[in-house]
């Protein structure tokens, strides 16, 4: 069995490095060009994805060289278009005696419209139809997740979010090619969570147990999806052995690399696009592959989520202690403004190097996060093993009887930039950190 996350799992947050070596200059996120290309010229398509494999060799730029717009036999562009119709699970449905019903459609189904014309990617139509997408677009079917619907109790035991507007946990119903109706997961069962009385987009769904949906429903799983824990998929192996941290989308304008061990480079706005629709199409046997104007605009959504986070400057002048300490010691890698950088050599950071040493996307690196958001971000460095900020500059961390570890227990290794800070440098640094 082989489980992928949505979208954007996609776009990843990656342990949190501060303070590291000599990176190139990173930019606030620069206005969208017009990728429209992507849309109709499948060399583009492959000059991009190309230029952005940072490791040709791994399994994953393996499977898209092999089948991403090659003009040959078995070529992905080959694959039907799928926009089918599909419909929210509402949240008012949990609390019917059977909870919510998951293989029939009402007749609120519907497909999503794609006869959208567009002119760029900051078209604010595009972006309007890139947040449709993110809550009704089926990206992968999980019908593991019925056992979520039972009721109000059980979607709340699985970390499942219900919404009187946004329904529940990004759930839909969708029709199949096969003319079966399951549950689908749309970008925001993952990319979206509880904050301040609402439910934020992009934001990490640390508390979705999707390992243990899957468990419940398919006993014959790999054992070690018992291992994840909530917030944690393994969106690269059959084995499950390589669980990473459900990323916040929100900072993925400012990224220059993408997926936590940077197996993408950013080439453009169409980078994303690219992965967003390769995902698609793995996540769905390699069968259908979905609408690219909805793709493109799923990756333009994502980047708009960016202007919801402060400013750097706005942090500063809100916690200028802090700003000063961030400054001397952790802009070797966060390059200001954007707050990220190149990618860190494994030995370098530091932690655990299981995912980038993956024969499926590593690349021995980890990705700089940008720091945007980090301060409400949840669980932080690539497995989630940290739950804040705060822990992150804990030196007690690094001791046997540390207790606030998240997934497994013992001391949490790497990323020692700041831990010999004095205690009033790094309670500055950490109001700084939780500004942004």
């Amino acid at each position: 069995m082989r489980v992928h996350a949505s979208t954007a799992a996609v776009l990843t947050g990656l342990a949190l490095g501060a303070g590291c070596g000599a990176s190139a200059p990173s930019s606030a996120p620069e206005p969208a060009a017009a990728a429209l290309p992507y849309l109709t010229d499948a060399g583009y398509r492959r000059a991009t994805l190309l230029a952005s494999l940072v490791n040709p060799d791994d399994g994953y730029a393996e499977d898209r060289i092999a089948h991403y717009a090659t003009g040959a036999p078995g070529d992905w562009d080959a694959l039907p278009e799928w926009n089918p119709p599909a419909e929210q699970v509402l949240a008012s449905e949990l609390d019917q005696p059977a909870g919510a019903p998951t293989s029939t459609l009402s007749d609120r189904a519907a497909p999503m419209d794609t006869s959208l014309t567009v002119t760029s990617m900051d078209d604010p139509a595009l972006v309007a139809l890139g947040q449709q997408a993110f809550e009704r677009y089926p990206v992968q079917p999980a019908p593991y997740f019925s056992v979520a619907l039972t009721s109000a109790s059980a979607a709340a035991t699985y970390g499942v979010w219900t919404d009187a507007k946004r329904g529940v946990g990004g759930l839909v119903r969708a029709r199949m090619g096969d003319g079966s109706v399951t549950l689908a997961m749309t970008c925001s069962t993952c990319h979206a969570a509880p904050s301040q009385g609402g439910i934020e987009p992009g934001l990490s769904n640390h508390a979705l147990a999707l390992g243990a949906a899957v468990l419940a429903t398919q006993p014959w799983a790999p054992p070690a999806i018992a291992a994840w824990g909530p917030g944690r998929i393994d969106v690269t192996t059959s084995t499950g052995l390589e669980p990473a941290r459900i990323p916040d989308l929100r900072p993925v304008a400012f990224l220059s690399y993408i997926q936590q061990d940077a197996t993408l480079r950013v080439v453009d706005p169409t980078t994303l696009a690219i992965r967003i629709e390769t995902l698609v199409i793995t996540s769905n046997e390699e069968a259908v592959r979905p609408p690219r104007i909805l793709a493109l605009a799923l990756a333009a959504y994502v980047r708009s989520l960016a202007s919801s986070l402060p400013s750097y400057d706005a942090a500063r002048a809100a916690q200028p202690a802090g700003a000063a300490v961030f400054e001397s010691e952790c802009t070797g890698c966060h390059v200001p403004p954007a707050l990220t950088g190149d990618p860190v050599p494994l030995a370098q950071i530091g932690t655990d190097p299981t995912l980038g040493d993956s024969l499926n996307r590593g690349t021995g690196m980890y990705r700089v996060p940008s720091l945007h958001g980090v301060g409400t971000r949840g669980p932080l460095l690539h497995d989630a093993t940290l739950p804040d900020v705060d822990a992150m500059f804990d030196p007690s961390r690094l001791d046997a009887g540390f207790t606030d570890r998240l997934h497994g227990s013992g001391p949490v290794e790497g990323h020692l930039y700041g831990l010999s800070l004095t205690d009033a440098q790094r309670a500055s640094l950490v109001s700084f950190l939780k500004a942004l």
